[in-house]
């Protein structure tokens, strides 16, 4: 054979071989998930970093207007070292987030997840459904150990997280601090009080003549009669009234619904409301209620406090009404009124469950490494940094105590927080253990936190959980609403002003609401609420 001929043979088969060698050596190892999914030899199960070498995922974002681009931000930098997986964030804020998450969910171009939010309970069923959002809850089982965690110590948690169909295609941010679950409460004018020679009233018939006090003896000192004695706007959640049919055993809400007995029924057509609604216009026909309650919008409600002229008042904080100054000097929490009957109670709603933070598309093709780090923020410290601010920054940690820092001067709280944290636009958790024993709060939430020690033992113990519907029970709650709720305002307003009589018209107006398919509309709740048992 040709000594040239041979060199080029076995120059090829060295070649060859050598390549095969490079190939074996780069190929990826693969084993196969409890879900029956391939997991490539990339993905760390445990430990970090999350993948050897580096990954990108794409995400969706809805972030709050104040907050800094997520791709700038030093703790999410930080999370991509940690874990060796680098998200690119496409930040929306504002008004146009839904417009382009319609869009994007329209397309053939998926982000790889959504985050922040901003994604509806009937987007999750729909897209859900159509596999568009993908099910979460075997690699949860299998990678996330925060988020079992979490579901374990409260499984309220995984409930609200639970679709009509069974499955989780979200997971929400649980934010612990629970005074948030009672929005507002009610605050009086203790100088005028004090002025006056007033007890504290307790009772709605005591707070009926400390109000017509109010009204007729010049409290605030100035001559005229300008006093208004009792504020708050009508449906409201943060400012409102509907929680002050409380003392009279009824508890309404936007949804108009309340488990009672375990059973749901329509608020409105309980006779405790009937009660309510005729104290309420006694108060306001002898002008001890504010006469714009029905029309004034947020501006004009706080501009009220800054004068004195308001003797009480509904709001979810003292200080966000009158400031903080005379939060503290001239007003005090009022505690529920006890009604005629002996009924004390207040509205408490789940706002620590705050659902659909993050979901993972179809197009994710890294999803177990995408689990694990969406499991970070499940974790404490890292839910304290990613939610309430940059740790060393925005957040000082003492031994085992966080504090919160003072802002730079020129920069405002919100501003300082959302600079250097996602706030309530991640997924994650910050526990009540948090916000109990550790964090130190500032002036106003430490005032807020008072106010709501005083008004746990009277708040609900049964509020309407975080429940799942279909996209038919959402469509048909819909359309039976728009209704409902627009007949039950109109009537709130004719009898509370006088332009009507509750006592004659009761008969007809509960007719009324059952040629609307109310029993049809409460039936739809309790459906749920025997799923959301069951799961």
């Amino acid at each position: 054979m040709n000594k040239k001929y041979l060199s080029k043979v076995v120059a090829i088969v060295v070649s060859m071989m050598l390549s095969v060698s490079f190939v074996g050596c780069n190929k990826t190892e693969k084993t196969t998930s409890k879900s029956g999914e391939e997991v490539g030899g990339n993905f760390n199960p445990t430990g970090y970093p999350i993948v050897n070498e580096e990954i990108t995922i794409r995400a969706f974002t809805q972030i709050d207007p104040q907050s800094k681009d997520f791709n700038e931000m030093k703790i999410l930098k930080d999370l991509k070292e940690k874990t060796g997986i680098n998200v690119v964030y496409e930040c929306i804020s504002g008004s146009i987030w839904n417009e382009k998450k319609n869009l994007v969910l329209a397309s053939n171009e998926l982000p790889d997840i959504f985050l922040g939010g901003g994604l509806s309970d009937s987007d999750v069923i729909k897209y859900g459904s159509q596999g568009v959002f993908i099910p979460l809850e075997d690699w949860i089982d299998q990678y996330a150990v925060n988020i079992k965690k979490v579901f374990e110590e409260d499984p309220s948690v995984k409930k609200s997280c639970t679709a009509a169909d069974g499955h989780i295609y979200t997971l929400p941010y649980v934010d612990g601090y629970e005074p948030e679950d009672v929005t507002n409460h009610m605050f009086i004018n203790k100088t005028w009080l004090e002025k006056l020679g007033l007890s504290v009233p307790t009772t709605t018939d005591e707070f009926y003549d400390v109000l017509k006090a109010f009204k007729e003896k010049d409290p605030n000192g100035n001559g005229e009669k300008d006093e208004i004695p009792f504020t708050y706007r009508v449906g409201n959640v943060y400012n409102g009234d509907f929680s002050l049919s409380g003392a009279f055993g009824v508890l309404d809400g936007p949804e108009h619904v309340m488990i009672k007995d375990n059973k749901m029924v329509f608020s409105p057509m309980e006779e405790g409301y009937k009660e309510y609604i005729q104290w309420t216009q006694k108060l306001y026909g002898e002008g001890l209620i504010d006469k714009e309650i029905f029309t004034q919008d947020q501006g004009q409600y706080l501009a009220k406090g800054k004068m004195d002229v308001v003797g009480g008042f509904v709001i979810y904080s003292s200080d966000n009404m009158v400031g903080e100054e005379r939060a503290d000097k001239d007003f005090m929490v009022l505690q529920p009124l006890e009604g005629p009957n002996g009924d004390r109670l207040w509205g408490r709603y789940v706002k620590g469950i705050r659902p659909h933070k993050v979901a993972i598309t179809k197009e994710n093709q890294n999803v177990e490494a995408t689990i694990r780090w969406i499991d970070e923020f499940f974790d404490e410290e890292f839910g304290v940094e990613s939610h309430l601010g940059e740790i060393g920054k925005v957040i000082l940690k003492e031994g085992d105590k966080y504090k919160v820092a003072t802002p730079p001067e020129g920069v405002t709280a919100a501003q300082f927080k959302f600079e250097n944290s996602a706030g309530p636009f991640a997924p994650g958790i910050v526990s009540k253990e948090v916000y109990r024993n550790r964090l130190i709060q500032n002036k106003s939430a430490e005032r807020k936190t008072k106010a709501y020690e005083l008004y746990d033992e009277f708040a609900t113990q049964n509020p309407l959980p975080i429940m799942s519907f279909t996209n038919a029970q959402l469509n048909e709650i819909a359309t039976i609403k728009a209704d409902i709720d627009t007949y039950v305002e109109e009537m709130k307003a004719k009898w509370i002003t006088g332009q009507s009589n509750i006592e004659k018209d009761w008969e007809d107006y509960k007719n009324t609401l059952k040629k609307m398919q109310v029993d049809r509309y409460v039936e739809l709740y309790q459906e749920a609420y025997d799923l959301y048992q069951k799961q």
